[in-house]
């Protein structure tokens, strides 16, 4: 099979299209064809050398596809169904024409494979976001990097649950952050006040998707780090705010199919920025690096 196979780690680059031995599904586990995989600032810091992965390795952390094959203790019926999901190796990713899962879910009628590929990790990471700050109606919550895949879908479910949303975001995205129907916040200095004049009755919780930098300003607004959950910044220690990331022992594909049913009913929004060929997956880096996608970017093997 094809695949963007890295060799040796460093700049987007290292992507490089090659042959690759096509794998077998295992126990419980799934061969899918991909057909789209979203590209995600966590493969960033892989192909760079985080993670310590072992080259050779195919990255990439959430597909859509078409299963081909399954393993044993997998029902036969599966074989030809839509699904989205997960690889089951971090060095065995979606950056390729075939991928093997065991954490996944079918894709309804209705929804692209672009859409359910771009829809995995940002519904997943945002439902337990909002677990963990015990979310409830009625709660005002601020959200940032709220045009983002993360930001978007924290907001959306936010939304559905009865809450109101300050959703922090450059200014170029603020009609589409309230389209989602969150109140929109320029990010950037004076962020403070602004989420204080859009919160008179003051803010409940907050979520951090962007990770550039807002931690001790939600901390000023709430008055302490009780009530922040960040999933994109890695200090969040500094600050006394928890910080969650996705990995193989929290991943829930429930929120993943609430999602894309959502989709198909016409009552949630994925925004695609690009897509790539898989021949140009160092250009979907090179784009997601520079923070102004615009929308999700999508690599189709």
């Amino acid at each position: 099979m094809k695949a963007a196979v890295i060799t040796s780690f460093g700049e987007p680059s290292v992507l490089q299209v090659a042959e690759a031995p096509r794998p077998v599904p295992g126990p419980g586990q799934a061969l899918a064809r991909v057909r789209a995989a979203g590209v995600n600032p966590a493969e960033i810091q892989a192909r760079a050398g985080a993670f310590r992965l072992h080259a050779p390795a195919i990255i990439g952390f959430e597909f859509a596809g078409v299963v081909e094959q399954v393993g044993p203790g997998v029902d036969e019926s599966l074989v030809g169904e839509r699904i989205a999901g997960w690889p089951d190796s971090a060095s065995q990713g979606s950056y390729a024409e075939y991928t093997v899962s065991s954490n996944f879910t079918t894709i309804p009628d209705g929804v692209s494979f672009e859409e359910a590929a771009a829809t995995v990790i940002g519904a997943d990471n945002a439902a337990r976001a909002l677990g963990l700050l015990n979310i409830r109606p009625g709660d005002t919550l601020v959200v940032t990097g709220a045009s983002g895949a993360l930001g978007s879908a924290a907001v959306q479910f936010a939304r559905r649950r009865g809450v109101t949303v300050i959703g922090v975001a450059g200014t170029s995205n603020a009609d589409f952050v309230q389209s989602l129907g969150a109140i929109p916040v320029a990010h950037g200095p004076g962020l403070v006040d602004r989420i204080r004049a859009a919160a008179p009755g003051g803010v409940d919780a907050a979520l951090d998707t962007a990770g550039k930098g807002p931690l001790p300003a939600l901390v000023e607004v709430l008055g302490g780090p009780e009530r922040i959950v960040t999933l994109a910044d890695r200090d969040a220690a500094r600050y006394g705010v928890a910080f969650s990331a996705g990995h193989s022992g929290n991943r829930d594909s429930q929120p993943v199919r609430e999602a894309l049913d959502l989709i198909a009913a016409g009552a949630w929004t994925v925004r695609i920025g690009r897509s790539f060929p898989l021949a140009e997956a160092a250009d979907a880096h090179r784009l997601v690096a520079t923070g102004h996608t615009h929308g999700k970017v999508i690599i189709l093997p």
